[in-house]
């Protein structure tokens, strides 16, 4: 295969992860499922970022229990060709990051389980014991954009932070949801399905349609020993335009 510099950045919920782990484990302890749904339809309208949208959900968290929380992470699955995946990124020397608005809680207790080590970009989740010695919930924002503030992790200045265009690196993201809309202006490659190929579609940004990692492989492969891997032109200029304070 074709040596080329890939920089590859992954959402994980409903990308690596077969579902939304985020909403699957946290909707036992929400009562108020009405305020719940009118959360997630504003944050799927684009009326709020992910996160006021974070703020909101942990706001209606009622009851909760570590142990039964730890249980619904433990029943999720993530994509049967993820780990090939690793191994191909590692054979052919490809960076690979995780860039997610989810917690990293459940995110490092799936990947323990499956001896994954990557590094992830997330939400910390802050577990404090109250009086009554049940948990209080509050997240941290460690990787959040100053001017900007709509999304708990910006996956954009992480992309371009980490991609570095004088020596012809390519930026390529995978992603499935309304979190990965701005990101997606940003990358060289963009593999897409669910809303985020949706947005792609509507706004003129190429992408790849993938069901798996497999798919993502293949492609990959493909465009390498084709020798059509480059940096895609807009999207160049507008990271350049984001460095210049555009």
């Amino acid at each position: 295969m074709k040596s080329c510099k890939l920089k590859i950045f992954c959402d994980f919920d409903g990308t690596i992860s077969k579902n939304d782990v985020w909403i699957n484990t946290i909707l036992q302890f929400i009562n108020d499922k009405e305020k719940f749904d009118n959360v997630i339809e504003e944050f799927n309208k684009g009326n709020i970022g992910t996160k006021e949208t974070g703020n909101l959900i942990v706001g209606l968290i009622e009851n909760f229990s570590l142990e039964s929380f730890n249980e619904a992470i433990d029943k999720e699955e993530i994509d049967e060709y993820f780990k090939d995946f690793i191994l191909f990124c590692r054979q052919n020397d490809f960076e690979l990051r995780i860039l997610s608005s989810g917690w990293d809680h459940y995110i490092n207790r799936i990947f323990n389980s499956e001896k994954i080590d990557l590094k992830i970009y997330s939400t910390e989740l802050v577990l404090s014991r109250s009086g009554n010695s049940e948990y209080e919930l509050s997240t941290k924002y460690n990787f959040t954009d100053e001017y900007c503030g709509l999304c708990e992790t910006c996956k954009r200045n992480i992309l371009i932070t980490n991609t570095n265009d004088l020596d012809d690196e390519v930026s390529v993201f995978i992603g499935d949801g309304a979190s990965d809309y701005c990101v997606s202006n940003f990358a060289d490659i963009v593999f897409a399905k669910g809303k985020l190929a949706s947005y792609c579609w509507k706004n003129n940004i190429t992408y790849f349609e993938y069901k798996n990692f497999r798919d993502i492989q293949s492609k990959l492969e493909k465009l390498i020993s084709s020798g059509k891997i480059k940096q895609r032109q807009e999207a160049r200029v507008r990271r350049k335009d984001i460095f210049m304070g555009g």
